[in-house]
């Protein structure tokens, strides 16, 4: 019996009028949703990227803004959602998923 791994891709990302981010994750013919952000997903990404570069790589805030201004905010985003799905390709992970 051949056993093929079962992947978990990105569906879709909506952010509701309400801030919230929901992530939609499909891994084989399961789908399921995820709240990753329920006051907004720059915001959550924009915490936890400034504590990073700050503390870590020793910028400084306006460094930081710059980056953030000149496209750091997309791909600091983007890095948010590809590690999230990520972390649910696997079948324990992706168990933890409540619908």
């Amino acid at each position: 019996m051949i056993k093929t791994k079962l992947r978990t891709e990105l569906v879709s990302l909506v952010e509701t009028t309400y801030g919230e981010a929901i992530l939609t994750m499909q891994r084989g013919k399961e789908e399921k949703e995820l709240v990753i952000a329920e006051c907004g997903l720059s915001e959550v990404v924009y915490e936890s990227s400034v504590d990073y570069y700050l503390d870590n790589l020793g910028w400084s805030q306006e460094q930081f803004d710059d980056y953030w201004e000149n496209g750091g905010e997309d791909k600091e985003i983007d890095n948010y959602i590809d590690g999230t799905v990520e972390y649910y390709d696997d079948w324990s992970t992706w168990e933890e998923i409540n619908w």
